[in-house]
């Protein structure tokens, strides 16, 4: 789902192609038959491969010598996968054959800055308006929004990330 829409207004984010990552995927199930799929984030890159830290916490590394690489849905370098800030690390979803060898990895790291118009934490979703435009766009949480985080007042205005499925994954606001 890419954007609920509000009040009419179209969705005007503009969020990445996932037609690439699709295809791929579908080419390395071909070569390597059923893949496994771990979600989590990509925390550290060196030359050799990089870290990752599971949903469930657990950290390993991964060398990408055998993986395609995709950033915000396009072919690309492991190197562009570093976190962005200390603590603002691409969210990553890696693809491993049966044999447990690295063979798509899937980084994502897709945000706006918008102004907070309607909350509706009952049903988790959040109508928002980017600075430069006047549309506005209604989004939902993320299973990947931490539910102990607070959200922000309407007429705030964040940084919004998104997941893969275009759902608010974390808000940051000024403080």
């Amino acid at each position: 789902m890419i954007g609920l829409r509000a009040e009419a207004m179209a969705n005007v984010f503009g969020f990445p192609s996932r037609n690439q990552v699709e295809q791929a995927l579908h080419s390395a199930t071909e070569n390597w038959g059923p893949l496994v799929c771990l979600e989590g984030e990509i925390t550290d890159v060196t030359a050799d491969g990089f870290r990752f830290r599971a949903s469930d916490h657990e950290e390993s590394f991964f060398s990408h010598q055998d993986a395609e690489v995709f950033v915000n849905g396009r072919a690309g370098l492991c190197t562009a996968l570093r976190p962005i800030a200390p603590g603002f690390n691409f969210d990553a979803r890696l693809y491993l054959d049966r044999a447990g060898v690295l063979r798509l990895v899937d980084g994502w790291y897709v945000g706006v800055e918008a102004e907070v118009l309607t909350i509706d934490p009952e049903r988790g979703l959040l109508t928002v308006q980017p600075l430069d435009h006047a549309q506005a766009n209604q989004f939902r949480l993320s299973p990947l929004f931490s539910a102990t985080s607070p959200l922000p007042a309407p007429g705030e205005v964040c940084f919004f990330l998104f997941d893969w499925e275009y759902q608010v994954r974390r808000i940051i606001c000024a403080p």
